[in-house]
C-alpha cells in the first residue's frame, strides 16, 4: 500500500513540475515574442533558450522564432566571427527541431540555404552543399526544385572551383535528373535545366560525363526508360557516348518516330558527322507534328548547317524554328552570328557590307532581351558588331542619315534600322 502511496506521490510531483515547467515556458515564449515583434533580438534570446532547452516541445514555431532571432543578430552586426557563432546556433535550432518534430529532409534543406547566404568562411559552400546532399538522399522524389537547383549550383560552383570531380559532379547531377525527369515539367523545372546547362556550359565536363554514362549505365529495358535516359543525356548535352548511340538505335529500331530520329542526328551531330546529322534531323522535321519539338530541330538543323559552312541554309532553317517558336532565342543568336561573321559575302562596296553588322546587331539584341542567360555572349558580339557599323561620313556619302529604315540584301532580304557610334 505504501508502495502504491508513493509512485502517485511521484506521478503527481511529476505532474505538477511539468506543469510548472509549461507555466515558466509559457511566459517565457509570450516574453521573446513581444522583443521580436519590435525586432529587438537580444533582448528576446534569452527567454528564447528557455523556452528551446526547458520545453523542447512547446511548439514547432518555436524553432522557427528561433531562426528569426538569430538571423535578426547577424542583420545587425559586421562582426564574422560573431556571425559564424550565430549560424552555428542556427544550425542547432535545426537540429533540435529535427530531433523533436521530425521533417529532416526539409530542416536540412532550409539549413543549406542559410549556411550558403550566412556563414562567413571560404568553406561556407562545401558546407551548405554536404548539408543539402543529405537533404536530398533523405527527401528523394520529394525533394523540392527549389533545393535542386540550390544542390546543383554549388555543385557546378564546386567543380569550377576544383573543389569537386567531374565523377562527384555526375553522381550529384544525373541521378536526380532522372528523378525530376519523372515527374510533370513546369515552369520551375524548366527554369532549373537552363539554369544547369548554362553553369555546365562554363565547366569541361561532357567528355567525362560520356564516359561515366557508358560505366555506371546499361541500356534500359523498356522504350519509356530507354527516352528518359536519352533526355536526361540531351539535356545535359552528354550525346557523345556509346550508350546514347544504343539508345537512339534501339528506339528508332523499335519505331522510327521523329524524336528517335533526332536521338540519332544529335549523336552524329556531336560526333561531328554532319552529313548523317542532317539527313536524320530532315526526318526528325519532316515527322514531328508538335511545333516547338519541330522548331528545336530546326534550330539543331541550323546548327549543323552552320558547322558544314552552309551558311544560307543556317539561316534558313532558324528563321522556319522562329515561325514556330518566336522565343527561340538560340536562333535569333545564331542569324546574327552568321551574318557577323560573312558580311563580306554581301554587297558591292564596303558600305553595303558594313551595313549587315545592323542587322546581325539586331538578331544578337534580340536574343538577348529574349533569354537573359545568353547576355554575356550577346554583349560580346554586339560591342563587336557595332565597332563594324558603317560611319557618318560614307552613310552621307550614300545618302542615309541616322533613324532611317534600310532595306538590306544579304541571305534574305532584311529590314534594319542606321545608326552610328
Amino acid at each position: 500500500m505504501k508502495k502504491i502511496v508513493l509512485s502517485l506521490s511521484l506521478a503527481f510531483l511529476s505532474a505538477a513540475s511539468n506543469a510548472q515547467n509549461d507555466n515558466k515556458c509559457a511566459a517565457n515564449y509570450s516574453i521573446y515574442k513581444e522583443f521580436l515583434n519590435v525586432e529587438s533580438y537580444h533582448n528576446a534570446v534569452n527567454s528564447f533558450r528557455i523556452v528551446l532547452d526547458e520545453c523542447p516541445k512547446f511548439s514547432k514555431t518555436v524553432y522557427i522564432d528561433g531562426v528569426k532571432i538569430y538571423k535578426g543578430l547577424i542583420s545587425k552586426t559586421t562582426d564574422e566571427s560573431l556571425i559564424n557563432a550565430y549560424v552555428d546556433t542556427i544550425k542547432l535550432i535545426y537540429s533540435k527541431r529535427i530531433e523533436n518534430y521530425g521533417e529532416e529532409a526539409q530542416c536540412l534543406s532550409r539549413m543549406a540555404f542559410d549556411v550558403m547566404k550566412l556563414r562567413k568562411a571560404d568553406t561556407a559552400y562545401s558546407e551548405a552543399f554536404n548539408i543539402f546532399e543529405n537533404s536530398v538522399k533523405l527527401g528523394g522524389e520529394k525533394t523540392d526544385i527549389a533545393t535542386y537547383t540550390a544542390y546543383f549550383q554549388l555543385a557546378t560552383t564546386l567543380s569550377a572551383q576544383k573543389k569537386l570531380t567531374n565523377e562527384k559532379l555526375f553522381d550529384v547531377i544525373v541521378p536526380n535528373l532522372l528523378i525530376i525527369k519523372k515527374g510533370e515539367s513546369n515552369e520551375k523545372t524548366e527554369k532549373l535545366f537552363s539554369t544547369l546547362t548554362k553553369n555546365l556550359s562554363r565547366l569541361n565536363y561532357q567528355a567525362d560525363f560520356d564516359r561515366l554514362f557508358d560505366e555506371k549505365f546499361s541500356l534500359p529495358e523498356t522504350a519509356d526508360q530507354i527516352r528518359l535516359l536519352s533526355n536526361v543525356m540531351t539535356e545535359i548535352n552528354c550525346e557523345g557516348s556509346k550508350l546514347f548511340a544504343l539508345s537512339a538505335e534501339k528506339l528508332y529500331a523499335e519505331n522510327p518516330t521523329a524524336e528517335a530520329a533526332a536521338l540519332i542526328a544529335r549523336f552524329n551531330r556531336k560526333n561531328k558527322d554532319y552529313e548523317k546529322a542532317s539527313q536524320y534531323y530532315i526526318e526528325a522535321v519532316s515527322k514531328e507534328t508538335d511545333n516547338m519539338k519541330k522548331a528545336s530541330y530546326l534550330y539543331e538543323s541550323a546548327l549543323v548547317a552552320n558547322y558544314q559552312k552552309k551558311y544560307s541554309s543556317a539561316v534558313s532553317f532558324a528563321k522556319k524554328s522562329l515561325e514556330l517558336n518566336p522565343q527561340n532565342a538560340g536562333s535569333y543568336l545564331l542569324i546574327g552570328a552568321v551574318y557577323g561573321s560573312n558580311a563580306n559575302l554581301f554587297g558591292k562596296d564596303d558600305f553595303d557590307r558594313r551595313q549587315i553588322y545592323w542587322v546581325a546587331a539586331d538578331y544578337v539584341a534580340k536574343a538577348k532581351k529574349i533569354d537573359n542567360s545568353l547576355s554575356e555572349q550577346a554583349d560580346q558580339l554586339l560591342k563587336k558588331y557595332s565597332a563594324l557599323f558603317p560611319n557618318k561620313e560614307d552613310a552621307f556619302m550614300h545618302s542615309v542619315k541616322a533613324g532611317d529604315v534600310v532595306k538590306v540584301t544579304a541571305f534574305d532580304n532584311e529590314t534594319t534600322t542606321a545608326r552610328f557610334l
